[in-house]
């Protein structure tokens, strides 16, 4: 297991307590591939033992890449005060990625909240590949929806679902799914990010369809190699360690509490 030493080049908050922070890491950055994360310590005393694992958000060039991430305890709370120009103590690239097959010619992206975090790397490289995408996006209003930063070039193609109906669809982002499926054509292939529900639900409709649905699930993690099995998840070959198996699943594999 090695420690990376990662510059902090910015910190910035894209909505309500969601921040993104974009590291000088040439080590992950020339290697990272969407949907993989990294393990970051948040604090140096006793309360911030455990690393907390952030995707990867965006990959610049060989030398930099950002995370996303919401504040939602002491962790995150750490990790938001830290300023231009600190030093993070970083392990990763760590997991696997999203594969995207040669035969695939139309996608759709759906995320739940801050599961936005790892397919905008995955939206770069299909946008890279020149491969049809839409982008769903659910939250809870306008003031914690993450701008898309492909949105200015792809803009009639990325949805926002509020649950108030502040900004785009009222409603769940499932339910902009189901509407979706209504008024287009098929996508061959769904990638997701989100709460467990969400992905529960996008999971079975993507089953009851037919179409094949690829999944990053988010678990608490103590070590983040596979060696505490604290994140293990059931499947269908038995229980699968997120942090080495995963975070990237066959949601047709994922067996559902």
């Amino acid at each position: 297991m090695v420690h990376i030493k990662a510059k902090v080049l910015a910190k910035i908050e894209v909505a309500i307590d969601i921040y993104k922070l974009r590291l000088s890491c040439p080590k992950i950055a020339a290697s990272v591939l969407p949907g993989q994360f990294v393990h970051v310590e948040c604090g140096k005393d006793r309360e911030f033992i455990l690393r907390r694992p952030f995707s990867v958000h965006r990959r610049l060039g060989g030398n930099a890449f950002e995370i996303l991430f919401q504040v939602v305890g002491k962790g995150t709370r750490a990790l938001a005060e830290i300023e231009k120009g600190d030093i993070l103590d970083v392990i990763g690239p760590l997991g696997n990625g999203f594969e995207v097959s040669d035969t695939v010619k139309n996608t759709l992206l759906i995320a739940g909240g801050i599961g936005v975090a790892p397919l905008m790397f995955l939206a770069e490289k299909l946008f890279a590949g020149k491969i049809p995408f839409d982008v769903l996006i659910g939250c809870a209003n306008c003031k914690k929806a993450v701008p898309f930063d492909l949105q200015n070039i792809i803009k009639d193609r990325v949805f926002f679902a509020t649950d108030d109906g502040s900004l785009g669809f009222k409603g769940t982002v499932t339910e902009l799914f189901l509407n979706h499926l209504k008024k287009n054509e098929k996508p061959d292939v769904i990638y997701t990010c989100g709460p467990k529900a969400m992905l529960k639900q996008v999971a079975l409709i993507a089953e009851k369809h037919g179409i094949a649905c690829f999944l990053s699930l988010e678990e608490r993690m103590a070590c983040g190699i596979g060696a505490c099995l604290s994140c293990v998840c059931k499947t269908k070959s038995g229980q699968k360690r997120v942090c080495v198996d995963g975070p990237i699943f066959d949601a047709s594999e994922i067996i559902w509490e």
